[in-house]
């Protein structure tokens, strides 16, 4: 089972949101460390499947952070399974998030936001170098206006 992981700094309860991060190994640390850093709880996965199944078994998350450009996977297929009209996690924000791309992906930006924006994505943001401070100021926006907790009486709580 994925792990939740806590914010590295205490913010209130109300203030404290739970962030799915879809992510390739080699950037996965970075985004975890910037919102745990900012106060934020962070699941942290690597393959579709993993969140799928995290977001199968829980009631909530307030955000969720997807690379656009995953390892034999792909952020369409994972967009359309959270948007689709019976998911119950299709009001959760969506962010794609394009950070450090190859010459490739950046040659493709702009058809891959448009794509992406027409699928249901709340955001596109692009990041030739990571940058937390921006990220955050980017995404911030879309958290709602308090943090979803998870009921006691959740049918999808394990």
């Amino acid at each position: 089972m994925t792990k939740i992981e806590q914010p590295s700094v205490r913010l209130d309860a109300e203030d404290t949101y739970r962030i799915l991060t879809l992510e390739n190994p080699e950037n996965v640390d970075k985004l975890k460390e910037a919102w745990k850093d900012a106060g934020h709880q962070v699941v942290p996965v690597l393959t579709i499947a993993q969140a799928m199944a995290f977001l199968d078994t829980r009631d909530h998350v307030d955000l969720i952070i997807s690379a656009v450009h995953l390892e034999e996977e792909s952020v369409f297929e994972f967009l359309q399974r959270v948007k689709a009209p019976d998911s119950m996690h299709k009001e959760v924000p969506f962010v794609m998030l394009c950070m450090e791309p190859n010459p490739l992906a950046s040659a493709l930006n702009k058809s891959t936001e448009l794509a992406g924006k027409l699928l249901g994505a709340d955001k596109y943001v692009y990041m030739p170098q990571f940058d937390a401070e921006h990220l955050i100021a980017q995404v911030e926006p879309l958290l709602p206006a308090s943090p979803h907790k998870e009921t006691e009486a959740s049918p999808n709580k394990p």
